[in-house]
């Protein structure tokens, strides 16, 4: 017994410091919605400013084809993310509610940061099904419609992502994905934003090197703020 808990104190710290990260990277994400809502007061002065300073770095075309890009990326990945991470959240704590799971809020929150981790919600829907059915307080008709909704509200992203993650922006939807959780895994919730405009700006410089067309493509369907 002795020899474990030196074991069992790793696990701990280990267990702790992934709370911390995820606690921080919380903040992190309230502290820039703070800031995005006083930078959204002055929002189109913000678009001309940027937009200038794009057009001297790259020429006045590009700078609004990029600045379209950036803005349609980050818009793609708030929708296809962190919006599908809500709804997700939502339904699971809906159905956790219903069926009378105790700590169905909990859960849902716990749900929502996994989700925008991306790391499948299975994880807390899996424990409640052994709950439910191991519990012994749900008859069998009650247990099987209680897992169908579980599953469909855990599983809902894997159709609702396709259809919003990158929708308006010209690059793949893996390309805006995988830019988004390379920013995620280096930069937390706010470098998700970053990695995948990064990766989008670079797919679509290199898709024109390889066209070998020099003239800025459209590449979404409008120019402005999110």
């Amino acid at each position: 017994m002795e020899s474990l808990q030196p074991k069992i104190g790793d696990l701990a710290r280990k267990a702790l410091s992934i709370v911390a990260g995820i606690g921080f990277g919380v903040l992190q994400f309230l502290a820039s919605l703070i800031v995005a809502g006083i930078l959204m007061a002055y929002g189109e002065t913000g678009a001309r400013t940027s937009q200038a300073i794009l057009a001297r770095l790259v020429g006045r075309d590009r700078g609004a084809s990029f600045q379209s890009l950036f803005t349609s990326t980050i818009r793609g990945v708030a929708q296809g993310v962190i919006g599908i991470a809500f709804v997700q959240a939502i339904l699971v704590g809906l159905v956790l509610l219903v069926a009378g799971v105790p700590w169905a809020g909990v859960l849902a929150a716990i749900t929502l940061v996994l989700s925008i981790a991306q790391v499948p919600a299975l994880l807390v829907i899996l424990p409640v099904l052994a709950y439910i059915w191991m519990g012994g307080r749900y008859g069998t008709g009650a247990a099987v419609v209680i897992t169908v909704f579980l599953l469909a509200a855990g599983l809902a992203d894997n159709v609702l992502k396709p259809l919003m993650l990158g929708r308006g922006v010209e690059a793949p939807m893996p390309v805006i994905l995988l830019g988004a959780l390379g920013g995620m895994a280096s930069g937390g919730i706010l470098g998700m934003f970053v990695g995948a405009s990064a990766l989008a700006l670079g797919y679509q410089i290199f898709m024109r090197w390889v066209s070998g067309d020099p003239a800025p493509q459209k590449v979404a369907s409008g120019a402005g703020l999110p």
